[in-house]
């Protein structure tokens, strides 16, 4: 229906008189970044808004804006149609919204971008291809006073430390643990910005088992917030008598302009039972000490010449993976879980170019559903249409075609005894 209404227009405008497409205007790319700089964890807004005398028959192709120490994120509902008066015509587009965060304090340049633009000219059927070209944008991360001293720097609006201890922490006996969970909790900025929080537990009879971290990052309305939760079991080997150390963290109060400290104490920690074994006596563990010693300078030798080898080697077999056929899949089907219509449409020609070739019917297909989901965002689609099915039924059709052998090499052995065959 979308594309009818299309070659009717066109159909109108070639009636109304020819106009050649280089006589026609041409597309408009606009930048607002209004601030630049800002302290590492804090977002600052860059919009790009693409602007067309006609309309877009394709998505716009907007950049990742992705260089190392920033983080760029897409806010709910970050690209959507747009229009202005531009004289006495009235122009149509899209907007794209960034959030950009530095990590660490420096100066950070994003080069200029390609924006593939596809458009329709009056008097011309087939859409004209344009690629416009953003401006450098610098991003700064800058300390406030009073703060200068802080490492790692940890700006927010609020940040709190909690602490939980399973069972007894003295009188213990071997065979008994203790489980030490710490949790920070931030306000005004994502969790990635806290450090690790427990330090290493040493009590000799005490072995220390360290899980995983956890990290959660919630948004609501566009404030960032999130907790890290760590934790350590402490297993009783032997007797032992010490301390788990307290756990703190000085940050910024973005609110008041102050350097504030979170904490949460630390314990004490003892068990009744034979003492560890000894770490001297005779002359016993000398030669093994020595030995030791030596085997890991004969290793960190060893290291010191072949790592950068084997990180070399490594880098190029992930790099061959990554201009593959499986590479260019693995992408694909992460830009489609994320929704990302642009990144999945620029993903789907790189997966289809990677040889062995796909099945030119199946990549149609494929193709088609993507023109289904560009008119329920971007065109006049008919109601009921549901852009999450079209998006399953695409992560469908790609799976099958994978499985079903395109992309992939498959060969064929012979019979094993050929003059026995029926």
């Amino acid at each position: 229906m979308t594309r009818l209404f299309h070659l009717v227009l066109a159909g109108m405008m070639l009636l109304a008189g020819p106009v050649r497409a280089q006589d026609a205007p041409a597309p408009i790319l606009e930048m607002s970044f209004p601030e630049t700089e800002t302290v590492p964890g804090q977002y600052l807004d860059l919009r790009l808004t693409v602007l067309v005398p006609t309309w877009l028959p394709k998505p716009v192709v907007f950049p990742t804006m992705e260089v190392p120490n920033l983080r760029v994120r897409l806010p709910e509902r970050s690209t959507g149609p747009t229009s202005r008066r531009i004289g006495r015509q009235s122009w149509s587009g899209v907007t794209r919204h960034y959030l950009i965060s530095p990590m660490v304090v420096g100066r950070f340049t994003i080069p200029a971008q390609d924006v593939p633009v596809t458009y329709a000219v009056a008097g011309s059927i087939e859409p004209v291809q344009a690629v416009l070209r953003t401006d450098p944008v610098t991003v700064s991360g800058t300390v406030p006073p009073g703060a200068e001293d802080l490492d790692p720097f940890i700006g927010a609006t609020g940040l709190t430390l909690t602490q939980e201890v399973a069972g007894a922490t003295t009188g213990l006996h071997p065979g008994d643990s203790i489980k030490r969970t710490v949790t920070a909790r931030i306000e005004g900025a994502s969790p990635i910005v806290i450090p690790p929080l427990l330090p290493e537990t040493r009590i000799d009879g005490i072995a220390a088992y360290p899980e995983t971290p956890a990290v959660a990052e919630r948004e609501e309305r566009g404030a960032l917030s999130g907790s890290r939760t760590e934790a350590v079991t402490l297993m009783v080997q032997a007797g032992a008598e010490g301390s788990a150390p307290p756990v703190t963290l000085r940050w910024f109060n973005l609110a008041t302009g102050r350097v504030e400290t979170a904490s949460v104490d630390g314990f004490p920690v003892s068990a009744i039972g034979p003492n560890p074994a000894p770490r001297s006596g005779h002359g016993s563990y000398a030669l093994p000490a020595f030995a030791l010693v030596a085997g890991l300078a004969l290793f960190g030798l060893v290291l010191r010449f072949a790592l950068p080898r084997l990180r070399a080697r490594r880098q190029r077999r992930h790099e061959r993976w990554r201009a593959s056929k499986e590479g260019a899949l693995r992408e694909l089907m992460q830009t489609l879980r994320a929704r990302d219509y642009p990144s999945a449409i620029r993903q789907l020609d790189v997966w289809v170019k990677r040889p062995p070739a796909s099945d030119p019917a199946a990549v149609e297909a494929i193709r088609a559903a993507f023109t289904r989901i560009g008119a329920v965002r971007y065109g006049r689609s008919r109601r009921g249409t549901s852009e999450g099915e079209a998006w399953q039924d695409i992560e469908r059709m790609i799976r099958a075609a994978d499985r079903g052998g395109h992309g992939k090499t498959t060969r064929h052995l012979p019979p094993l005894n050929p003059g026995l065959a029926p």
